[in-house]
């Protein structure tokens, strides 16, 4: 299915989860003071709210592939932060129409339990700002967000259920048992079938590679071979883990390296840092992991009728970049493309293979060598005619400070917003670049995801 179509399916879908509720709330509220709708409406708008704010992150490949990790992360805390808000003036309204709420002890247990999912709720929304700064430990905030959640969202339906206005009703009943339904799919289909059931995601260590002293690439291959292994397109990742549980094992996410035309093996380079990627080069072979994905949309499907890809890559952010090339090599791709690797000279990744991969299609490599990627570099790689330069696609992967340069360098170039596609790792916050790039590029990633883009922030969803 196209992506444009994708994206507006699961735009409608969502919309029509927080929509369609309170539109039949407020058609069927008759006789009901003003007060009275105007808090219950809020309320039930915070709920749809927070139904789609737990359905978003759960994994959805189609909608991680149509949006991209980093929208969808963004969308997951920006929705969030408006249900809160939301909750926040439902209860200013339930106050102002029955003051006695005032004391909670006093309060019916369906209140009680409303008091305790919005105490709940904040402290979801105080542990995710504390886990975004530097030197948090991931395991830790991440399991008690979604525990936090949990407890808000089980304490909200007691609240709905025991007030009894909405569920009495015939209609509202059928409405509010198909959002626990949604809910509970999504839920059940994250955390129980692919955990535990799900047999496409089972692989078997085929072998380990050594790229440099510190960075390996490990060797997979499916264990039920008759499946063929994941599809994927070329700068997807996966999440993997090295048993399968729904709870308690850790798991990272980790970018594909393979070619996707070779379905039968998969390939993950990683930076040996961190306990948890230290751990997968010393894997033996024939041990077994399990992978969930793929996902993301830093891929070059983003990149329909261009006319060659330009690729910025920061270290081991090359990752991606090794899929796409892997893959353009495998369809026999004539169109020309350019890699630039900013990296450290003495850990030069993938030499040999790229001089290879240089012999089967029109590849231009650059290493720079410490110098960082500017305005003046990429004018000398890129084509002199500036109408060429814009029928090209960029693809920026790496810290930061690769990022924001590369960012830059291409506002300064003039390279429209559209054809800049990018992935950061790390986890720093706002990617400091000028005003004029700041509309291409996702300004917070919420997890690093490429080879060696792992270690203890792996927080995506």
């Amino acid at each position: 299915m196209p992506l444009k179509l994708t994206r507006a399916l699961w735009t409608a879908a969502l919309a029509a989860l927080v929509v369609v509720p309170v539109a039949l709330m407020a058609s069927r509220a008759g006789g009901t003071s003003v007060l009275g709708m105007l808090s219950v409406g809020l309320g039930l708008l915070a709920l749809s709210l927070l139904i789609v704010v737990v359905v978003v992150p759960s994994r959805v490949r189609s909608l991680t592939r149509a949006f991209g990790v980093e929208k969808v992360i963004g969308l997951h805390r920006w929705l969030g932060t408006l249900a809160i808000l939301l909750v926040g003036l439902h209860l200013t309204v339930a106050v102002a129409n029955h003051p006695i709420l005032l004391n909670p002890f006093r309060a019916t247990e369906a209140a009680k339990a409303g008091w305790t999912s919005v105490g709940a709720l904040l402290l979801v929304g105080l542990v995710a700002a504390r886990g975004r700064r530097p030197g948090a430990r991931y395991e830790i905030w991440a399991r008690l967000h979604v525990l936090l959640a949990g407890a808000a969202l089980v304490l909200a339906g007691l609240h709905v259920f025991w007030l009894g206005n909405l569920v009495t009703d015939p209609v509202m009943r059928v409405v509010l048992s198909a959002l626990v339904l949604v809910l509970l799919g999504v839920l059940a289909h994250r955390w129980v079938w692919r955990p535990l059931f799900s047999r496409q995601g089972a692989y078997v260590v085929y072998g380990v590679r050594r790229e440099s002293p510190t960075v390996s690439t490990l060797v997979l291959a499916p264990v039920h071979l008759r499946r063929g292994g994941l599809r994927f397109s070329p700068g997807q990742f996966v999440w993997l883990r090295l048993r399968r549980a729904v709870v308690g094992t850790e798991e990272h996410p980790f970018t594909i390296a393979s070619s996707a035309r070779v379905t039968g093996r998969l390939e993950l380079t990683v930076r040996d840092q961190g306990d948890f990627s230290g751990l997968l080069s010393t894997l033996r072979t024939g041990s077994k992991v399990w992978l969930d994905g793929p996902h993301g949309s830093f891929t070059d499907a983003a990149a329909p009728g261009s006319a060659g890809l330009v690729l910025l890559a920061g270290g081991v952010g090359i990752t991606p970049m090794m899929s796409m090339l892997r893959t353009l090599a495998d369809r026999g791709d004539t169109r020309s493309h350019r890699l630039v690797l900013a990296e450290r000279g003495t850990e030069p990744l993938f030499a040999d293979e790229l001089t290879a991969l240089s012999r089967r299609l029109d590849l231009q490599v650059t290493r720079t060598d410490g110098r960082r990627i500017d305005a003046e570099l990429l004018d000398g790689i890129l084509p002199d005619d500036l109408a060429a330069r814009r029928d090209l696609d960029f693809f920026v992967c790496g810290s930061p400070s690769v990022t924001a340069g590369s960012l830059a360098a291409l506002d300064q170039l003039g390279v429209p917003p559209a054809r800049i596609h990018t992935e950061q790792f790390g986890w720093s916050g706002a990617i400091p670049v000028a005003d004029g790039a700041a509309g291409r590029t996702s300004t917070e990633v919420p997890a690093p995801r490429s080879g060696g883009k792992h270690g203890r922030r792996s927080a995506r969803t």
